[in-house]
């Protein structure tokens, strides 16, 4: 009985190594919260409308001008995430107690010139167990092309 109390209590403790909280989590919940917002500012605002399928009753000019600006977003946001990952390791919504941040978009919606270090990370973060596999596969997905079909 004493065995089987000491495996469960090991477990526990092993369990929770890898979320555990950090220090100030307010504060990061509050910045990561700012980047997700951002992250959807142009994708879900008039002119651009990622899950539209008709015709955009906007010049190619005028969009090509709206997703600059949202790259932009994006380009800060997987810099600071990548900085944040590297110092914190994966900041799930468990870790800094911040109910449906979805951080893993950010890195879905980084560019190109992001891709090896994000991988490097991503691996890294789900080999500890800190990245779920369901935001592993989608980050994935993106750095290695997303099938379209």
């Amino acid at each position: 009985m004493k065995t089987i109390i000491y495996y469960i209590l090991l477990f526990f403790h092993f369990g929770s190594f890898a979320q555990k909280s950090i220090p100030n989590s307010t504060e990061l919940c509050k910045l990561l919260t700012e980047m997700s917002t951002k992250d959807q500012l142009y994708r879900k605002g008039e002119i651009i409308d990622t899950f539209s399928r008709s015709e955009s009753k906007y010049s190619k000019r005028e969009l090509d001008s709206v997703w600059t600006l949202q790259r932009e977003i994006d380009n800060t946001n997987a810099e600071k995430l990548i900085e944040l990952t590297k110092k914190q390791g994966w900041l799930s919504d468990e870790k800094i107690k911040c109910p449906n941040l979805n951080i893993w978009i950010i890195f879905r919606h980084s560019q190109k010139q992001y891709f090896e270090e994000i991988s490097e990370l991503i691996e890294k973060e789900h080999n500890a167990n800190r990245l779920n596999d369901f935001h592993y596969k989608m980050i994935n997905d993106h750095l290695n092309g997303r099938p379209r079909g």
